[in-house]
């Protein structure tokens, strides 16, 4: 019965990267008409101006215009600086979109399958052991994000920068080179940090000592390659600045495959290793996956070379990894904080706690194609003020967002009610994941139009608000896991207030004219009063 659950999954699994592969040969004739109405005013605009010269006399003098003949015109046209919204078609956008979906849901997707390999071969003790693993493992890398945020922007201005194709390149190349050489040197003192005090943070945890061993087996896989996970999301995002979501779309979907089948091999037949064989799976698949990136760099032109950041290099990486890295330190500790509220309710609670947080995570990065269309196109805008396209851009990507949030919410509401089955087995956790349902919904639904707006922020680098609302946002959580929570619900409903709380204030911020972003959208107001 398990084997054949387990290969139901791994047909499910394929299925869905097959569909994601493909995706844009069906799915774009579909929503190109919705992304048509959304980006009426921002492709479809020229700056072109005609003077028609008429001829009123038979003479010319020295100085005077030619005699054209009357009736004559001349159309002259004033050339515009390229912009990102100007110069990407729609059909473009959402290709680009369509394939940064399928990447970012990659991992999320992953750690779902792994959940159902163990769930359905350990049982409910191994699926719980998963909750704190992954809270050791993915959660900790997540801390090293603003490496591939920072990545995103610094790659994405190099190489808008320029004109030519090569250039464009060489400058991506040189921009992405510190980036890289930091995620390695931290993913190797991370992999050491790993095979030494990963009983401390078990122990930091409170993790239950009959869950303690399997959890460690776990987090000694993951860790020992947290460089080539590092290094991983470093260059897939100098793939995505570059505007190139294909490459690293069929990598993600060939390593996933990898993934798949391992964890059928470790887990299943011919080995029963359990959360461990899921785990070397894993990381097998990533290391896999880090070696094609690289060589689709070095096939496109823009590896960057491996060498220590000049002084002035590490000054431009600061400027971006010291406010992202203690935003993305106040959003890890939100993780962890829910995480042990969970764990203070048993092992049941903990276990469906893991489920409906994979389902979370999973729904969640579909936005993230919406917050990188505004951190890839915004930029150049913001920095130019050019206030009317910035107005457009955004809120044709927020309409999506509102849409996209109330699409996908409904779709995890529905997975956490009627698809607790697939992850486990032990009919309390499915009882305990059917009651946080619409918690689930509610969450998602906010955190994806959160994630929209906080796209178009990060291209603004308005780091101080969003390190200061983050700050607020947090304690208001943990406050309230501490004084409120009492069941899985609770837990869910404390995420979203706090992202919600986020959105609704940086709204407001931009609307009223505070930061890059809303004096863009200040300047914007300003050219149509003065042209009424």
């Amino acid at each position: 019965m398990k084997r054949s659950m387990s290969l139901s999954l791994t047909s499910i699994a394929v299925g869905a990267f097959i569909l994601v592969a493909n995706a844009n040969s069906y799915v774009l004739p579909v929503v190109s008409p919705i992304l048509s109405i959304c980006h009426r005013h921002v492709d479809d605009r020229k700056s072109r101006y005609t003077k028609r010269i008429y001829r009123m006399s038979e003479k010319t003098s020295e100085g005077s215009l030619p005699n054209l003949g009357e009736g004559t015109f001349i159309e002259t046209s004033t050339p515009k600086p390229e912009t990102p919204s100007a110069t990407t078609s729609k059909r473009e956008m959402m290709k680009f979109a369509i394939a940064a979906l399928g990447i970012y849901l990659a991992n999320p997707l992953l750690s779902n399958i792994d959940n159902a390999f163990v769930g359905n071969t350990v049982g409910t003790q191994g699926l719980a052991a998963l909750s704190p693993a992954t809270i050791c493992t993915d959660q900790m890398l997540y801390l090293f994000s603003f490496l591939s945020r920072a990545t995103t922007g610094m790659v994405s201005r190099a190489y808008g920068s320029k004109t030519d194709g090569n250039q464009k390149m060489e400058a991506a190349a040189e921009a992405a080179s510190a980036p890289l050489t930091v995620s390695l040197i931290c993913g190797v003192f991370l992999s050491i940090f790993y095979a030494l005090f990963t009983p401390n943070l078990l122990t930091m945890l409170k993790v239950t000592p009959a869950l303690c061993s399997v959890a460690a087996s776990y987090i000694y896989w993951r860790g020992a390659i947290a460089w080539a996970a590092l290094a991983q999301g470093v260059t897939l995002s100098i793939m995505m600045a570059t505007r190139d979501a294909i490459t690293p779309l069929k990598i993600v979907a060939l390593s996933a495959l990898v993934n798949i089948v391992g964890d059928f091999l470790l887990c299943c037949w011919p080995f029963r290793w359990g959360v461990s064989g899921a785990a070397a799976a894993t990381a097998f698949a990533t290391v896999f996956s880090t070696g094609f990136m690289i060589r689709g760099l070095r096939r496109k032109g823009v590896l960057p070379k491996i060498r220590l950041p000049t002084k002035n290099e590490l000054l431009s990486l600061t400027e971006f990894t010291g406010p992202l890295l203690a935003i993305t330190v106040t959003r890890l500790i939100g993780f962890v904080s829910m995480q042990r509220a969970a764990m203070t309710l048993g092992v049941k609670q903990i276990a469906a706690y893991q489920l409906c947080i994979n389902l979370i995570i999973f729904f969640l990065l579909f936005a993230e194609p919406l917050s990188q269309l505004s951190q890839t196109q915004l930029p150049a805008l913001i920095d130019e003020e050019n206030g009317s396209e910035v107005r457009s851009n955004l809120k044709s990507v927020l309409l999506l967002g509102v849409f996209t949030a109330l699409g996908i919410g409904s779709l995890a509401g529905l997975s956490a009610f009627f698809g607790a089955s697939v992850f486990s087995s032990d009919l309390i956790v499915q009882g305990l994941a059917k009651d946080a349902a619409l918690s689930v919904f509610v969450t998602v639904a906010t955190a994806i139009f959160a994630v929209t707006v906080d796209g178009a922020m990060l291209a603004s680098k308005d780091f101080g608000f969003m390190l200061t609302q983050g700050l607020l946002s947090m304690m208001m959580q943990l406050l309230l896991l501490k004084t409120w929570c009492s069941n899985l619900s609770d837990i869910f409903t404390t995420f979203t207030l706090r992202l919600g709380s986020y959105a609704v204030i940086s709204l407001i911020r931009a609307a009223s004219g505070y930061g890059k972003l809303g004096r863009a959208l200040s300047s914007s107001r300003n050219t149509r009063v003065n042209g009424a």
